[in-house]
């Protein structure tokens, strides 16, 4: 008789995000020996699916092939029916708004648990229906037996906003895989910056949240030694693009995309610099620091603060605005940051097998 605790992963896609990369790393790390993992995609697309085909042979992958959130409800509600988890775990604000909803309609010996992806209050108000939104989340999220935040800033929102029980809440970090990105951050074919500069980098979707239309605005502030990349797609490159040329910074700064191994970039590259307007928590400053890059930021509402060490793994901005951000990156310039400690911070911090059992043992708790 198999013994492990069943435990449904439920994701939209694969597109290519922080939450994507959060969720594969847990499936291919989490002990076989005590949970049996089955992966639900509403739709099997995206930049990073292929990685589906490195998880373990023991991985069930199942594809609903649902475009969008209303039309996959039954088929989410049909599949848990008919698997019988232990465990149904999800992450992304609709899909989780969604699972709550359908929650009181299965046994309570089955545990739902959720894992919060950014700072909910700002969030909704960037949806078309912020009101309904708000409701949601205070009427029915309530229903998940645990609820997974990023970072304190990420629960506190939740318990101070939307009345979400802080005992049904758990904090906890987001992992890194080192071994992969030190691995992936050493494969560089190409000389991918001029060594000349003070070469910065950027990445993420281009859009309002990240903040790249101030950090575009920055560089009108610094000097031409200073040379940024960002890499990314999004809603906002065509108007990027025009800012660029506005203000003339057509040779400081290049768009490059997305990039299969942004890493590589990283570890060449001299500072990491996060414009976001806000964020749950920020992958990409610890990634950043993985490869020894310290990393220039916005105390922006989310957990920036709380995973970066300021003046020793980076710089932490208080002032939002593009000036003040021009001047920190002067600031960390002439900083000699030491790189093995930032390494080590990160490897100590936030190391898979750290954030994994940190899993684990909430999810063990819970059945």
């Amino acid at each position: 008789m198999d013994v492990r605790k069943k435990i449904m992963f439920i994701m939209p896609s694969l597109t290519g995000g922080g939450a994507e990369r959060v969720m594969l790393t847990l499936i291919k790390h989490i002990d076989k020996k005590k949970f049996l993992p089955v992966f639900v995609l509403m739709k099997k697309e995206g930049r990073f699916v292929n990685v589906v085909e490195t998880l373990p042979k023991e991985v069930e992958v199942i594809d609903l092939d649902a475009s969008q959130a209303r039309y996959a409800i039954f088929k989410i509600a049909k599949v848990i029916y008919q698997v019988k988890p232990d465990i149904v775990f999800s992450t992304l604000g609709y899909l989780n708004l969604l699972i709550a909803i359908i929650r009181p309609f299965y046994s309570k010996k089955i545990k739902f648990i959720s894992r919060e992806s950014n700072t909910v209050s700002i969030e909704n108000k960037q949806e078309n229906y912020p009101k309904l939104f708000d409701w949601l989340y205070k009427n029915v999220y309530n229903n998940f037996d645990l609820i997974i935040t990023q970072s304190k800033y990420m629960r506190d929102d939740l318990v101070e906003n939307f009345g979400t029980m802080i005992e049904k809440t758990a904090v906890i970090y987001n992992p890194v895989d080192i071994e992969h990105i030190s691995k992936k951050s050493c494969e560089v074919e190409d000389q991918l910056y001029d060594n000349t500069k003070i070469n910065l980098i950027a990445a993420g979707r281009l859009a309002p949240q990240k903040g790249f239309d101030i950090l575009v605005e920055a560089m009108t502030y610094l000097d031409d030694q200073f040379h940024l990349t960002i890499l990314g797609e999004g809603e906002d490159k065509l108007s990027l693009e025009n800012q660029i040329k506005q203000f003339d910074l057509e040779h400081c700064i290049t768009l490059s995309g997305f990039q299969d191994n942004p890493y590589a970039y990283m570890s060449e590259a001299d500072f990491y610099i996060l414009s976001s307007r806000y964020e749950g928590l920020p992958n990409v400053v610890l990634e950043s620091n993985v490869c020894g890059t310290p990393c220039v930021a916005f105390a922006a509402p989310g957990g920036t603060v709380e995973v970066i060490e300021n003046g020793k793994t980076g710089i932490l901005v208080k002032d939002f605005n593009a000036k003040a951000l021009a001047k920190a990156i002067v600031k960390a310039s002439e900083i000699e940051f030491d790189k093995i400690y930032i390494q080590n911070f990160c490897k100590i911090n936030f190391n898979v097998q750290k954030i994994v059992k940190e899993y684990e043992e909430h999810f063990m708790n819970k059945v």
